[in-house]
This record gives C-alpha cells, sequence and structure tokens, in this order.
C-alpha cells in the first residue's frame, strides 16, 4: 500500500516538473507585438486615446494570432491585458489609466525579447 501511494506521489511530482519553461523559438510575431505594445504606450503617455487604441488594437490581434499558432505564455498574458486596455480606452476611459497596463505589456515582451536576443534567436 505504502510502494503504491508513493508511486503515485513520484508520478504526479514527475508530471508537474515537465510543464513551464521556454520554446527553443521565439513565439510568432514577438518583435510585431513589442513594437505595437510600445507605440500604444508612448501614445498613451502622450493623451493620444485614438493613436493608443489604434495600436493597442493591433497589438492584441498579432498577440492572439500569434497564440492561436503556437500557445505561449507572455502571447497569452500579453493579450489579456492589451484587452482591458482596449476595453478601457473604447469606453471613455483616459489614456493615462491604461499606461499601467500597457507598461507591464511592453516589459514582458521586452524581456522575451531580450531573452531570444541572448539565446541567438532572434
Amino acid at each position: 500500500m505504502m510502494r503504491v501511494i508513493l508511486a503515485l506521489f513520484l508520478s504526479m511530482s514527475a508530471g508537474v516538473s515537465i510543464a513551464g519553461g521556454r520554446y527553443a523559438d521565439p513565439p510568432p510575431n514577438l518583435v510585431e507585438v513589442q513594437k505595437a505594445s510600445q507605440s500604444a504606450l508612448d501614445a498613451a503617455k502622450q493623451g493620444n486615446k485614438d493613436a493608443a487604441l489604434d495600436s493597442a488594437k493591433q497589438a492584441r490581434k498579432l498577440a492572439v494570432a500569434s497564440y492561436k499558432e503556437k500557445s505561449t505564455m507572455p502571447m497569452q498574458n500579453s493579450s489579456s491585458r492589451l484587452k482591458a486596455v482596449i476595453a478601457d480606452l473604447e469606453n471613455g476611459g483616459q489614456p493615462t489609466t491604461a499606461v499601467t497596463t500597457l507598461e507591464e505589456v511592453v516589459k514582458l515582451i521586452n524581456d522575451e525579447v531580450e531573452y531570444y536576443k541572448k539565446e541567438g534567436k532572434l
């Protein structure tokens, strides 16, 4: 009985340890999402709601397409955060309220770009 419990515990813990990590190749559209997100952030900081909204929509569209092609956490996180930015800007929010979320997206994407540059993949 004790061996069965130990075997079950070890098999479950081994399955958990395999999950996570990065793909060997960067997600599709990574650099494009980086540029569009940075553009949205710059426009939001300048108070240009329309430009921020357009860039955020473009970045989200690219992130969703990337996520559908290759399921990666950075693109999923970026997509969901960009969706919140878009909703905020479309519902009469000021660009300054979207800046914090856009800063998170840009940091997340920049970290990924830097990682893949260090690995020589970009």
